[in-house]
C-alpha cells in the first residue's frame, strides 16, 4: 500500500508540475509578483498532493519570530519538502540555489521571473559577490532569504560543514535577523527515496542569532543550533509515526553515494576543459 501511494504522489507531482508551468507560460513576462505567485501554486499543490496521497502533514513551530519583513532564514535540507514548503510559510521567498536550477525548462524561467538568487557555485568568489548583490535587493524589497548552508539536501544523522556564504550574509546585512530554521523532513521524504512516509513533517524556527559575532563563533553557535534541534525532531518523528530507525549504516551508505556522485561531477569537469581547448585549437583563425 505505502508502494502504491508513492507510485500515486509521483504520478501527480510530475503531471501537475509539467501542466501548472505550461498553463502559467503567459505570466512569464508580468514581472516577479506574477512568477512568484507560480511558485506559490505550485508550493501548495504539492503539499496537498502529499497529504491526499501519502498522508504527509506539516507542523510549524517558532513562526511567531518571523519579522514583519526581511529577514536570513538559515535552514536544515533534507528534502525537497522544505523547498517547497518555506513558499507556503513567508510571504515572499527568496532562495539562494544553484545556477544550474535556471536552465530546468519553463521552471527555470519561473525562478529567474521569480527573483530567485542563482549562484554560479564553479564562479569563486564572483560567486559570493553576486550571492551579496542579489540578497541586497532582496532584502530592499523586504523578502525572506533562504539559504541553506551546507549546500546540498543531506541525510538525517549526518553531520555536514556548513559553508561560509552564511557568514557572508550575516556580516553583510548587520541589521537583518538571521534566523536558524531545523526540520525533520528527511525522515519522511529522503532524497533518493521512492518511498514517502506518512505523518507530520516539523519546520521549526530557532531564535534568531545574536549580532556582532566573529566568524568562527558564528558558524559554532548556528550549526550548534540548527544540527542540535534537527537531531531532536527526528527522534521526535521516529518515536511518533514509528519511521524506521535511522542507523549508523544508513548514514555512511549516503554519505558514500553522495562522495562517489561528487567525484564523478568533478571528474568530468576536468575532462570537458581538455575537449573545450582541443575544440578551440581546431576552430580556423
Amino acid at each position: 500500500m505505502r508502494n502504491l501511494r508513492a507510485f500515486l504522489f509521483n504520478v501527480l507531482f510530475f503531471g501537475g508540475t509539467t501542466l501548472l508551468c505550461i498553463v502559467m507560460i503567459p505570466l512569464i513576462p508580468l514581472g516577479r509578483k506574477a512568477n512568484q505567485f507560480v511558485g506559490h501554486a505550485w508550493a501548495w499543490m504539492t503539499q496537498k498532493m502529499l497529504e491526499s496521497t501519502v498522508g504527509m502533514s506539516r507542523r510549524i513551530r517558532g513562526q511567531e519570530i518571523l519579522p514583519d519583513g526581511p529577514c536570513i532564514l538559515v535552514a536544515k535540507h533534507q528534502s525537497a519538502w522544505e523547498t517547497l514548503t518555506f513558499h507556503t510559510v513567508v510571504p515572499d521567498p527568496a532562495y539562494i540555489l544553484k545556477k544550474e536550477l535556471t536552465r530546468i525548462p519553463l521552471m527555470g524561467q519561473f525562478l529567474l521571473g521569480s527573483g530567485q538568487i542563482a549562484v554560479d557555485r564553479s564562479a569563486g568568489s564572483s560567486a559570493l559577490k553576486d550571492m551579496i548583490k542579489g540578497a541586497g535587493q532582496a532584502i530592499a524589497d523586504r523578502r525572506q532569504i533562504i539559504i541553506f548552508p551546507e549546500g546540498t539536501r543531506t541525510p538525517p544523522g549526518s553531520d555536514r560543514p556548513y559553508h561560509p556564504g552564511i557568514y557572508a550574509l550575516y556580516r553583510a546585512f548587520p541589521d537583518v535577523p538571521v534566523i536558524p530554521v531545523a526540520v525533520n523532513s528527511g525522515m519522511f521524504w529522503g532524497r533518493h527515496s521512492f518511498i514517502k512516509y506518512g505523518g507530520e513533517v516539523t519546520m521549526e524556527f530557532l531564535a534568531p542569532i545574536e549580532q556582532g559575532l566573529d566568524r568562527k563563533s558564528f558558524m559554532k553557535e548556528i550549526k550548534a543550533k540548527i544540527d542540535g534541534r534537527t537531531r531532536e525532531l527526528e527522534r521526535e518523528a521516529q518515536a511518533e509515526f514509528n519511521l524506521p530507525t535511522l542507523t549508523s549504516q544508513d548514514i555512511e551508505v549516503e554519505e558514500a553515494r553522495e562522495k562517489a556522485k561528487a567525484d564523478a561531477d568533478k571528474q568530468d569537469a576536468q575532462t570537458a576543459i581538455p575537449l573545450e581547448t582541443k575544440a578551440e585549437e581546431k576552430t580556423p583563425s
